[in-house]
């Protein structure tokens, strides 16, 4: 679970939430946001500050605001988890947003973002205090102490949580909203890496996690993507998703798929794309999330799907 690190603290894989139902014994949880953002995991030691990624990847540079982490807590050695966040025009997270930041690498184009799309850092959960790991802590224990600390800054703050019994509350708020949903937390949990049942993802709305498979162009930018997802060891159509996108986001995509041209489709399932539209297919290798109402009960396609943005390495 965990290495050595250049900064002498413990690499820490993240604990992921399932998906899943309300819990029956509501009482025997917390109830957090859910966040569109990009989870991260925070890592201050004698002074420095480092962001990884939930694949490790190093995103300080990209965050530069969020060097207030430092200030707050004055040097305490710490591994912090949470989640980095861009808001739209009514203080909502939009992964949209924050997308122009996650794509940024040069320093003059970061400093400008700061000021375009500045990024909060909100933080949910303490893996290291001091000397010590607190993993093994219970979830009531670990929040605690994340609640002692002095969290409470500009573009680092710590969430409220609600009480489990307070679960129809907590639906109801994040729902009018306009959030994705809540994360429910079993009090009695520790922290362990990967996947987990101990944190259960409540959505308001249903997600997707898709393949691109191809795309229709117009000009130099992307109008649609053509999604797949798994099925008996291929890929099925499930349909092509053309809103959502930024016109920042619709051009990166096409420079991206231009390099994973293939001459035939990768589907291997599901009804026949609309072929009214050039279609150009790509290699399968770049997966996103999109959005959507239900799938059609003919054809079996999404409904309304909305593209929320690139998943995995390739986002980061």
């Amino acid at each position: 679970m965990v290495r050595d690190t250049a900064m002498r603290l413990p690499l820490v894989q993240p604990m992921l939430a399932s998906a899943g139902k309300p819990p029956a014994r509501p009482e025997q949880w917390a109830y957090e946001i859910k966040y569109d953002g990009a989870r991260v995991l925070a890592y201050l030691d004698g002074g420095g500050l480092r962001l990884l990624t939930r694949n490790s990847n190093d995103v300080t540079d990209r965050y530069p605001e969020l060097g207030e982490l430092r200030e707050l807590l004055g040097g305490r050695p710490a591994i912090l988890d949470g989640e980095v966040i861009a808001t739209d025009a009514q203080g909502r997270p939009s992964f949209s947003r924050l997308q122009q930041r996650m794509m940024l690498t040069r320093p003059a184009a970061i400093r400008t973002g700061v000021t375009k799309v500045p990024v909060n850092l909100m933080l949910f959960d303490l893996l290291w205090l001091d000397s010590r790991s607190t993993t093994s802590l219970t979830y009531r224990g670990r929040r605690e102490l994340l609640e002692s600390l002095p969290l409470d800054g500009a573009r680092v703050l710590v969430p409220p949580a609600w009480p489990g019994t307070a679960a129809d509350e907590a639906l109801e708020w994040t729902r009018a909203q306009g959030l994705e949903g809540v994360i429910a937390k079993r009090l009695a949990s520790v922290y362990t890496a990967g996947r987990s049942r101990d944190w259960l993802k409540l959505k308001h709305i249903r997600s997707l996690d898709v393949w691109i498979c191809g795309w229709v162009p117009t000009g130099n930018t992307v109008k649609a993507l053509l999604l797949g997802v798994p099925d008996d060891g291929g890929l099925r159509y499930v349909g092509a998703v053309g809103t959502g996108f930024s016109e920042a986001e619709r051009r990166a995509l096409a420079a991206l798929l231009e390099r994973l041209a293939v001459p035939v489709s990768p589907l291997t399932s599901g009804p026949a794309p609309d072929r009214g539209q050039p279609v150009r297919w790509v290699r399968p290798v770049v997966r996103g999330e999109v959005e959507y109402l239900e799938y059609t009960k003919e054809g079996g396609v999404l409904r309304h799907p909305v593209w929320k943005g690139l998943r995995g390495s390739l986002a980061e």
